[in-house]
């Protein structure tokens, strides 16, 4: 029993550029708002072939994302047929173990978890996502001190992702399901990921 899964992910937040939460201090003002979303290009769990489908989590924490207490709306792929959806389920929940795990003792309260039509994007820096009616958005990468390529943050003290993130911000997000929130020129990070456990 395990898992392998690869893909695109991003995640854009309330918090300015760059988010401080991955560097353990308070959050800013308000309470963050964080939306996680992954596309599994190469992904299996316990024989189940999970390529191509689509999960996003949406995650409201108070100003300091360890002290926990997190509101979690999880949602998956409608594509996903019942041995996909439950293999989802667990990755992304943390249930299946691996590095997402680690993010469970976090979790307050889990508010929804909801099969959506997910629209994944990822062009030149840029990815949009949409889940049904409830969100839509669009981040893009910020360029460095070279003008050309993402600045990167590598072994932060704490991450949804054990590796490393280049730097963005959200060029809008709605969300408007469990709570309402929207976005505009906020914080984002981007990166390829791979979990397993």
């Amino acid at each position: 029993m395990g898992f392998s899964v690869e893909g695109d992910y991003f995640e854009t937040c309330s918090c300015e550029v760059s988010c401080n939460c991955i560097f353990l201090p308070r959050a800013g003002d308000s309470g963050p708002l964080r939306r996680r979303d992954r596309l599994a290009q190469r992904a299996r769990h316990d024989g189940v072939d999970l390529a191509g489908l689509n999960a996003a989590m949406f995650v409201r924490s108070g100003k300091r994302m360890l002290d926990g207490n997190w509101k979690v709306a999880l949602y998956y792929d409608e594509r996903a047929d019942e041995r996909q959806a439950h293999a989802l389920q667990k990755i992304f929940s943390g249930e299946a173990g691996g590095h997402l795990a680690a993010l469970g003792p976090l979790i307050g309260s889990v508010v929804g978890i909801t099969a959506a039509p997910i629209i994944f994007e990822s062009t030149n820096g840029r990815r949009r996502l949409v889940v049904g009616r409830v969100f839509e958005g669009e981040i893009e990468e910020m360029k460095g001190g070279d003008g050309k390529t993402a600045p990167v943050i590598a072994n932060a003290p704490f991450g949804a992702l054990p590796q490393p993130v280049r730097q963005g911000s959200s060029v809008s997000a709605r969300y408007t399901d469990h709570w309402e929130t929207s976005l505009s020129k906020s914080n984002a990070f981007l990166a390829e990921f791979a979990y397993q456990a």
